[in-house]
C-alpha cells in the first residue's frame, strides 16, 4: 500500500466502507494501517515524539528528557499486524493514554513541564490532536464490532517502562488488568498470559506488578466497547539502555518476533 495524508472525515469514510489503506492523517497526529479488517488491532499510544514547533520553545524538558518517558520502537514491536495505529506525538504535547481532562500535561514525574503556561489555543489545537485520534479508534471500533458480532474484539495495548528507576526486580512483561471485568474476561487474560510466557520462555511475564492497566486508552473503550478486550501490554525496556537511549537491535527484532507469534496463537491463526 501507498502511504497518503488523509482527513479525519476521509479516514472516517474508508473504515466505514471497509476499505484498506494506509494514512496519516492531515495533523500528523497519528498513523494508521489497515490491511484487511480482521477482529482485533494493534496499537502503540507512546511511540510518538514529535512536538509542535511553538511548543517545544515553551517546554522545559529536552529531546532526550521527553524520550526517555515515551515508548519508542513499540510501533515497531507491532508493525506487522494487519491493523496497526499509532501516535506520532509526544506524550508531553497531549497523552492519548490520559482521559481527556488530564491529557495536557502541567506537570510530569515532578517536573514542570512548561516554562510559560500554554495559551487556550495552543492547549485546544493539542486537545483537538487527541480527539481526531478518539474519533478513529471509536470508528474503527464501531466497524469490527459490525463486521465481527459474534466474538470479541481484541486490543493490544503496547507500552514500555522504565525499570532502572525500581528498588527491586521487576517484571520484563507485565499486563494490566484492574479496569477489565474478570469475570467476564478472566479466562481470556489467563489464557493471555499462558501465550505471552509460552513465546516469551526465558523472561518473568506478570500481572499488575509494575503498571495495573489504569490507562486512559484502555479505559475509554471498554466503557463504549464492553465486547472489547483491551490488553494493556508493558514491556521493561531491556531492548536499550533507558538513560543513553542507545538500542540494542537484535533484542528490538527478537521482541517483535516473539510478540507476533503470540498474537498468532492468541488469535488462533
Amino acid at each position: 500500500m501507498t502511504l497518503i495524508k488523509c482527513s479525519i472525515d476521509q479516514i472516517i469514510d474508508r473504515i466505514r466502507r471497509h476499505e484498506p489503506f494506509e494514512a496519516v492523517d492531515d495533523y500528523y497526529g497519528f498513523y494508521l494501517k489497515i490491511e484487511t479488517y480482521v477482529p482485533y488491532f494493534a496499537a502503540a499510544v507512546h511511540d510518538g515524539n514529535q512536538m509542535r514547533p511553538e511548543l517545544i520553545k515553551k517546554c522545559t524538558l529536552s529531546h532526550a528528557e521527553r524520550l526517555y518517558e515515551e515508548d519508542p520502537y513499540t510501533a515497531y514491536f507491532i508493525s506487522n499486524q494487519p491493523i496497526v495505529i499509532k501516535g506520532l506525538d509526544s506524550r508531553f504535547e497531549y497523552d492519548l493514554n490520559r482521559f481527556q481532562e488530564d491529557a495536557v500535561y502541567e506537570t510530569a514525574w515532578g517536573r514542570t513541564v512548561w516554562a510559560e503556561p500554554l495559551s487556550s489555543d495552543e492547549k485546544e489545537m493539542s486537545l483537538e490532536k487527541y480527539s481526531r485520534f478518539y474519533r478513529v479508534v471509536f470508528t474503527l471500533l464501531e466497524e469490527l464490532t459490525r463486521l465481527f458480532s459474534d466474538r470479541r474484539i481484541t486490543v493490544y495495548d503496547i507500552h514500555s517502562y522504565n525499570y532502572k528507576r525500581w528498588d527491586r526486580q521487576v517484571p520484563e512483561i507485565n499486563i494490566g488488568t484492574t479496569q477489565l471485568n474478570r469475570t467476564i474476561w478472566g479466562a481470556e487474560i489467563r489464557r493471555y498470559l499462558d501465550v505471552l510466557q509460552a513465546c516469551f520462555p526465558n523472561y518473568w511475564v506478570a500481572e499488575n506488578d509494575t503498571f495495573f492497566g489504569k490507562g486512559g486508552f484502555l479505559g475509554q473503550i471498554i466503557k463504549q466497547f464492553p465486547n472489547a478486550l483491551v490488553l494493556a501490554t508493558e514491556f521493561k525496556k531491556f531492548y536499550c539502555d533507558e538513560l543513553t537511549g542507545r538500542f540494542y537491535w537484535e533484542q528490538l527484532a527478537d521482541t517483535k518476533e516473539r510478540l507476533e507469534q503470540v498474537i498468532k496463537l492468541y488469535e488462533g491463526e
